[in-house]
């Protein structure tokens, strides 16, 4: 009864700060922005640049299927400004280095649509070259590959790709396998693999896929600052102190602020994830997975505020903290970059989990495993946040 008494009454005070409005304040500006702002399935911007080094008579032939059944579709000319130019290219096969110099001018240069045969939606927009030297100026310009295809008269095709340099040896490979000389080969090889096909399997939208991402953010790292602000906040005020004359346990305090905490987090991120979601994730083990890891980085958030006498002097550690714990968003939008050190970070985890919540099925062992483990994290990091704060609370 103490315990429900304190949470009470920090729900009171906190009802009366900014902290509280702050976060619930974020979460209707967020809504806003993913229900107004973000198109659930935004046309593709995707650009290839391509020169077919090949006789018009073949490469009409190539295009004409694609064009007669809708996938590939001839676009208005494209027309980019290029700037002045003076580069090195390098052959990777042959080590030779060439230079080229180039003037400024403009080029038109004709223009494909290609759209997805299923649902007909734009995948990507092609743009032809009128020469390989063209193609190497524009891929230089605009930082992106290009690739010359070749095809002879025997019908055997070829690419030459001209990379920025910075593409790792996976993709490069990939680009291999993608042209290999021998398909026979590689289809074989394939046939031999064993495949299980998810049936109905459906991905995220644009929009539903910013919210396991947004819910982290707003979750368990917006309740490790809002947990070192209330505890500075309280210092500040002369509530520490107070408080150390009490005959409360340390615990019952640490606690109650936990909870405040966690009941600001399931309020803010139920607000935009509801509405964008609906009833599609699975909300028992969305709520779950919301409550551990917020009690886990609340609690490491109070543990951290026991080594600092003021907020400015948390500031370096707190902002190195939160960038550190974002990084594993880049693996998350980008999974071809996913390195075995970035799995340590303790988000990376919650990331994943979040986002196997959201979809129809749900991988249930995955997300209490981790469940588990940010559960034990976090009584772990409250018990020795209690033993520090013992030896500190009147600082």
């Amino acid at each position: 009864m103490k315990l429900l008494s304190s949470y009470i009454k920090e729900m009171k005070i906190a009802a009366r700060g900014f902290y509280f409005y702050i976060e619930i304040g974020m979460a209707v500006i967020i809504l806003a922005v993913l229900l107004f702002a973000v198109n659930e399935f935004p046309t593709s911007s995707a650009k290839e640049f391509i020169y077919y080094d090949m006789s018009k008579e073949i490469k009409s032939l190539m295009l004409q299927e694609e064009l007669d059944d809708g996938t590939l579709e001839l676009a208005e000319p494209t027309q980019i400004k290029m700037k002045a130019a003076l580069f090195s290219v390098k052959n990777k096969e042959t080590n030779e280095t060439k230079t080229y110099t180039y003037d400024e001018e403009i080029y038109h240069l004709d223009t494909y649509k290609v759209f997805d045969q299923k649902t007909g939606k734009l995948q990507k927009t092609i743009i032809e070259t009128g020469s390989e030297d063209d193609l190497i100026r524009l891929a230089w310009q605009e930082k992106t590959i290009g690739a010359a295809v070749g095809m002879n008269e025997a019908g055997e095709a070829s690419t030459r790709y001209y990379l920025q340099g910075y593409e790792t040896a996976r993709f490069q490979n990939l680009l291999y396998i993608l042209q290999n000389e021998s398909p026979a080969t590689l289809q074989a090889a394939m046939d031999g693999m064993t495949i299980t096909k998810l049936e109905n399997a459906e991905l995220l939208n644009t929009r539903q896929s910013l919210v396991p991402l947004l819910v982290v953010l707003m979750g368990a790292l917006m309740g490790f600052f809002i947990a070192i602000a209330y505890i500075f906040l309280d210092k500040d005020e002369g509530v520490i102190r107070a408080y150390a004359v009490t005959p409360s346990t340390v615990w019952k305090y640490l606690l109650s602020k936990l909870l405040v905490i966690i009941t600001t987090v399931i309020v803010s991120s139920s607000i935009f994830t509801i509405p964008v979601m609906g009833a599609q994730p699975h909300y028992l083990l969305f709520y779950t997975l919301l409550i551990v890891s917020s009690f886990a980085f609340s609690s490491l958030g109070i543990l951290i505020a026991t080594f600092f006498d003021s907020m400015s002097k948390t500031f370096g550690a707190l902002y190195v903290f939160l960038i550190a714990m974002m990084l594993p968003a880049f693996s998350y939008y980008v999974p071809s970059f996913d390195p075995l050190w970035l799995r340590f970070f303790p988000t990376y985890p919650l990331l994943q989990g979040m986002k196997e919540i959201m979809m129809k099925s749900t991988d249930v062992n995955y997300v209490l495993l981790f469940s588990g483990v940010y559960l034990a994290g976090g009584i772990f990091l409250f018990l020795f946040a209690n033993l520090r704060f013992k030896k500190t609370l009147a600082v």
